[in-house]
């Protein structure tokens, strides 16, 4: 055992033995309080903390909306240009792999939106355009 793991596991021995003396210390004012000694015997009411009340059910949350998914290149086809805005800058980027932004279209960052992404033939011409933004 490493010097740390020692000194973690001793820290949360003694956390434990200070979380038992208050119980002790609780369990002994109690026993002050209603003159018998501890344990109890249980009450004749049912206690509301022994009760098992039924769960809330979670409210729906409304489903995101999913991100297009963008295809693969079909034969003819060399790339994708995605032209999206950077800072309030319009930027035009030529990949070869559209995986590294298919996260940022799902998920945009506060100062990147992509506005198209479109596939380029063989002359780096757009050949389909595959998202455009409403």
């Amino acid at each position: 055992m490493s010097l740390d793991e020692l000194v973690a596991v001793n820290s949360l021995l003694i956390e434990r033995e200070t979380s038992l003396a208050d119980l002790s210390h609780i369990e002994t004012t109690i026993s002050d309080i209603l003159g018998e000694p501890y344990p109890f015997d249980d009450p004749a009411v049912e206690l509301p903390s022994r009760k098992k009340a039924k769960r809330a059910k979670a409210p729906k949350q409304p489903k995101a909306k999913a991100a297009p998914k963008i295809r693969r290149l079909k034969d003819g086809e060399t790339g994708y240009r995605v032209t999206l805005v950077e800072n309030g800058e319009r930027k035009t980027h030529d990949l070869l792999d559209f995986a590294p932004f298919q996260k940022l279209l799902a998920k945009p960052l506060p100062h990147h939106r992509i506005q198209s992404v479109a596939t380029l033939d063989d002359t780096l011409n757009v050949a389909d355009t595959l998202y455009e933004t409403p």
